[in-house]
């Protein structure tokens, strides 16, 4: 393959040990793409240099965005579709530069490169870090890196082919404890932050470094190598315990912030009785949001009033009556989220005074927390809401209420928690999550970001909350239900229409199928 027609693409932040052996090795190739990731030292110094001596160098800045977006970035710079990925700490040796002129790829075609890992000058064929063959060279046309803050790698599909070229890169490791320590720091903490759907615990930590410093050290061949294999060996041991005890801390630290969202349309008299339940809460949120889908003045009236003396900060998200468009007025009051836990409940749900602090308590990062619903009788709603003409507390009547479910029981709750779990397996067996409703939920912000949020193509009544629900579990997600905590009581009213029930049905097995 013709030299001119690959660009080399290469990552660097304060390279200066390795960065002009790396740029050496790869000279005669037509275009060097460099991305600078905040260099402070004498990096940036020694490119220009480089720049001056040869007139294939290109220079680009970018912050920290995560090391797939980064690489895909520095791509995205290169006018060639023939990509060669390097680090600033990897020298491509002339044999494989050589193997790689007498090839003669197509475009679905990979070539994976054998990496000789050193540490303070050695090659470490042990510890796991041999043999190690990296995918470096691909057409840009054909395939991209993985989105993924660390450990990224080629997003790689059943029709790609890889081919081991010969030669070799020389991988500048690390040069002492101090190398190895600040990068399981660096990265460990990415990885924690980056798979936050992932479960945690200090029994998996321990368990997890002990196998790790096992498997490098004895079956892996580090003894052979002295005090070297046994430095990196522990270091590997302890990358693996801090990462698992990183993800443990954010996993289940409680969320900083809440935003209640409350979605609504034409019922100001029942958003009245809401409202002022919410004001009365033990816990309350940071700020509550109003998401409208296209109510008439009465409720934009109302809210204004409750706004002058809300305890909290009351925010009014509006979009235009086009039909019963929940998803869409959903999604905007989840935009419009500044706080990083969000709970949803529907504008004809009265609250319990714990009613916050029970979804605070069982908050964790991946997980969809399913609440229920307590039925009041049209009856039952109709008093209330004569009796909020004269009392602001009327909606504590429902309280009132009989029934087995409106009773806080710590024991029950637990139970049902910790049996309810549900991930993306339950969807081999079964199509649909029975109870799954959008009236009583919360999940981290971020969860819904990544799964996509809710699906705006849904249309009148019916599955978008179940879509919702699957996509969040196939996104790597769990389910589980809170019941006997975190109560709201449900004022009646008829039905909605269940003219769109049939199609929005057929959308969501569509969805199913294709995730599964």
């Amino acid at each position: 393959m013709d030299l001119s027609k690959i660009s080399v693409t290469i990552l660097v932040k304060n390279s200066q040990a390795t960065i002009m052996q790396c740029l050496e090795s790869v000279k005669d190739f037509k275009e060097i793409i460099i991305l600078d990731n905040g260099s402070t030292d004498a990096t940036l110094t020694l490119l220009r240099e480089f720049h001056l001596k040869y007139n294939n160098l290109k220079i680009y800045q970018s912050e920290f965005i995560g090391f797939g977006p980064l690489k895909n970035k520095a791509i995205s710079y290169a006018t060639n579709d023939w990509i060669l990925s390097l680090d600033s700490d990897e020298v491509l040796d002339s044999s494989c530069k050589e193997a790689i002129e007498k090839i003669n790829f197509d475009e679905n075609t990979i070539g994976s490169i054998s990496r000789h890992n050193l540490y303070k000058g050695e090659w470490i064929k042990a510890c796991g870090w041999s043999p190690d063959y990296v995918l470096r060279l691909f057409n840009k046309k054909a395939i991209q890196f993985n989105d993924k803050q660390v450990h990224e790698a080629l997003d790689i599909k059943d029709h790609h082919k890889i081919v081991k070229l010969e030669g070799f890169i020389t991988h500048y490791a690390f040069n002492s404890i101090d190398d190895l320590l600040n990068k399981l720091q660096r990265y460990s903490t990415l990885w924690a932050m980056q798979n936050l759907h992932k479960d945690s615990s200090v029994i998996k930590s321990i368990t997890h470094a002990s196998f790790n410093f096992f498997r490098n050290y004895i079956l892996k061949n580090g003894y052979r190598y002295g005090y070297k294999g046994f430095i990196i060996s522990t270091c590997n041991a302890l990358g693996a315990f801090f990462k698992y005890m990183k993800l443990y801390e954010l996993k289940y630290a409680k969320p900083k912030s809440v935003s209640l969202i409350v979605t609504t349309y034409n019922q100001p008299q029942r958003l009245a009785l809401v409202l002022d339940s919410i004001k009365n809460l033990a816990v309350l949120p940071n700020e509550v949001i109003i998401a409208d889908d296209g109510s008439t003045d009465e409720t934009r009236n109302l809210i204004n009033k409750y706004q002058e003396d809300f305890p909290c900060k009351l925010i009014h998200v509006w979009q235009e009556d086009k039909g019963f468009r929940a998803a869409k007025v959903r999604n905007e009051g989840i935009k419009c989220s500044t706080c990083e836990y969000i709970i949803f409940i529907d504008g004809d749900m009265l609250l319990n005074e714990f009613f916050i602090q029970d979804h605070l308590d069982r908050a964790v990062h991946g997980q969809f927390l399913q609440g229920n619903r307590i039925l009041l009788s049209e009856e039952e709603t109709n008093n209330i809401i004569a009796i909020k003409e004269h009392d602001e507390f009327a909606y504590r009547k429902a309280f009132e209420h009989k029934s087995y479910k409106n009773r806080r029981n710590s024991l029950f709750s637990n139970l049902i928690y910790n049996f309810s779990y549900i991930d993306k397996k339950f969807f081999k067996k079964h199509s649909l999550i029975k109870g799954s409703k959008s009236c009583n939920i919360s999940f981290y912000k971020d969860d819904a970001i990544r799964c996509g949020l809710f699906d705006e193509s849904y249309i009148g009544w019916g599955l978008e909350d179940s879509d919702f629900v699957a996509r969040f579990l196939f996104a790597g997600g769990n389910f589980r239900r809170l019941k006997f905590k975190g109560l709201a009581y449900h004022l009646y009213h008829k039905e909605n229409s269940r003219a769109m029930a049939d199609e929005n049905y057929k959308k969501y097995l569509e969805m199913i199928e294709k995730n599964k």
